[in-house]
């Protein structure tokens, strides 16, 4: 097996767009069904809200410092890389919030072989359906729509479960060098971060496999 882990976060857009990239390589990757991808946590806001707080584009001008033009110039960014890939993003109006609790859902989700299923249907329930993925109750909501066992999600709430995985994700990020998201890291090489392109990760594959 090829192992891949790609740490991203629910709030980052561009973790989204480079789900269909990575989609793509895997495409056209000849050993594809030897791919094993492992989802690991990368929280852009630990310690941030957990209830719907500031949109984007006023945490860009009051906590990043951003004036209009560098604030309109991330927003026509992302909407442009959305329309490559087939997604119509509103990054303006979605609204930041602590994702640690989302982590944990796809940890569970991945122990049941539905990783993928539910990390796509979080990504479109906080970009585009605006849903407050911060409350445990939209979270199980959510993750049910994707074909999680609501009762498994509902148990974990009642626990840690699953807490000190997502911790460790961040530990690892930290060992490994990741300080951004979306980062790739294909059989235990070096990692790689950015909007990579699905030629870019194609080649990641094919390094990964000669390792």
């Amino acid at each position: 097996m090829i192992g891949v882990d790609i740490w991203f976060d629910i709030v980052c857009p561009w973790c989204w767009i480079g789900t269909r990239n990575w989609a793509a390589a895997l495409e056209r990757f000849p050993a594809a069904d030897r791919v094993e991808v492992r989802w690991r946590a990368f929280e852009l806001r630990p310690g941030g809200p957990d209830v719907p707080g500031r949109r984007l584009a006023e945490v860009m001008r009051a906590e990043w410092g951003f004036d209009d033009a560098q604030a309109e110039a991330v927003v026509k960014r992302v909407q442009a890389g959305g329309r490559t890939v087939g997604l119509d993003l509103d990054p303006e109006n979605v609204r930041p919030f602590d994702t640690f609790d989302a982590h944990r859902v796809v940890r569970l989700a991945a122990e049941q072989g539905l990783a993928e299923p539910v990390v796509e249907r979080l990504f479109r329930a906080y970009h585009v359906d605006h849903a407050d993925l911060g409350a445990r109750g939209t979270l199980t909501d959510t993750a049910a729509e994707a074909g999680l066992d609501r009762a498994a999600v509902e148990d974990m709430w009642s626990s840690g479960a699953r807490s000190e995985g997502v911790r460790e994700d961040r530990s690892l990020a930290a060992r490994t060098g990741v300080t951004a998201v979306p980062s790739y890291r294909v059989g235990g090489g070096r990692a790689v971060s950015g909007a990579l392109s699905p030629d870019d990760l194609l080649s990641l594959l094919h390094r990964g496999a000669r390792t």
